[in-house]
């Protein structure tokens, strides 16, 4: 989900639309059909007052003319579900046939840019394809056919070639910044926060965090390989995973200096590290013998006992908690009981 204010915003089941729900009842709010949409990927995007969202689409051919297969992206206005925009883009002359197999995200959205890719998970022939496009308008900027978009910022996209490569390439026209080997073998990618990307892979070694405005590395994390990084939203993002013992670990690391705040387990007191769950302006969200919260700048406990499960999405009214056996979202209030499922 994309999570607002006071709506949360997914994909419907059937891949062929977006719902916005209302977080303080579960009622549907708006709901939105995308023609002849089918596979979606991770959630739509929230940026200011739009809902953006990428569907793979397919136009079933006749006689002598095959099926035509592209990707539709729509923008909705967040409160009311009303079309800002719609952009469809071929993928036929990529990747042929193969185009069919492939899945768009949308990677990351602000104010100004909209980046999607489209690719397979895993190894494919099919080569991946990203498009910027401009937030008001929905106007193509650039298209790669060598480039798997990962991270958008302000002045650079980010993404993997496909020999490997992290790359930085320019929001205004699409020239490349910069292009690094990081020796990683097969690459795994995420954003961790503004003006960073993790970068970690299965070749020995640590997890990277690279400027993504430069391709420098800002981080490394030696024998640690860290999974999943939750940004709180202000300026540090936390990171969980296992050291080289294969040990449990968590690290905290300021976004402006990348400087580490600190770790768990700690060097002197008996403390273990948590499973990470989210953070929300200066607090962590955990699971220890309970759900739990930690401060994120120092690591202190905050409380240790906040319920039976820590929330997986985190705002200042809400926090969210998939159930994975039911398949359902439990919505919290931040002040304590369960206000929809």
């Amino acid at each position: 989900m994309a999570l607002g204010a006071r709506l949360a915003y997914a994909y419907d089941q059937d891949d062929t639309g977006i719902t916005a729900f209302r977080l303080d009842n579960g009622d549907v709010a708006w709901h939105t059909t995308v023609p002849e949409g089918g596979s979606v990927a991770q959630a739509p995007r929230l940026t200011g007052n739009a809902v953006i969202g990428a569907f793979a689409t397919t136009t079933s051919g006749a006689g002598t003319y095959a099926d035509q297969h592209g990707i539709s992206v729509i923008a909705m206005e967040a409160g009311s579900g009303k079309t800002l925009w719609t952009r469809r883009i071929s993928t036929d002359s990529v990747s042929g046939d193969a185009a069919g197999s492939a899945v768009p995200h949308v990677v990351g959205a602000d104010a100004r840019h909209v980046l999607v890719a489209s690719y397979e998970q895993g190894h494919s022939e099919t080569p991946p394809l990203s498009t910027l496009l401009d937030t008001r308008t929905g106007r193509v900027i650039w298209t790669d056919t060598d480039f798997k978009g990962v991270d958008l910022e302000e002045s650079v996209a980010v993404g993997v070639r496909d020999d490997g490569d992290l790359a930085g390439k320019s929001t205004a026209d699409g020239r490349q910044q910069w292009e690094r080997d990081l020796h990683l073998g097969e690459i795994t990618t995420a954003d961790p926060g503004p003006g960073l990307t993790f970068a970690d892979g299965t070749a020995a070694g640590g997890t990277l965090l690279i400027d993504a405005a430069t391709g420098t590395t800002r981080l490394d994390s030696g024998d640690t390989s860290l999974l999943d990084c939750h940004y709180d939203g202000w300026n540090t993002t936390v990171c969980e995973g296992a050291d080289g013992s294969g040990h449990a670990t968590a690290w905290a690391v300021d976004i402006r200096t990348s400087d580490v705040l600190w770790r768990l387990p700690g060097p002197s007191a008996n403390r273990v590290a948590p499973d990470i769950t989210s953070a929300w302006h200066g607090v962590v969200y955990a699971q220890a013998d309970q759900a739990m919260t930690l401060n994120t700048r120092t690591g202190e406990d905050l409380r240790t006992s906040i319920g039976p499960v820590s929330p997986t999405m985190v705002n200042d009214g809400y926090g969210l908690v998939y159930d994975d056996s039911a398949r359902t979202i439990d919505v919290y209030r931040a002040a304590g009981g369960a206000v929809s499922g």
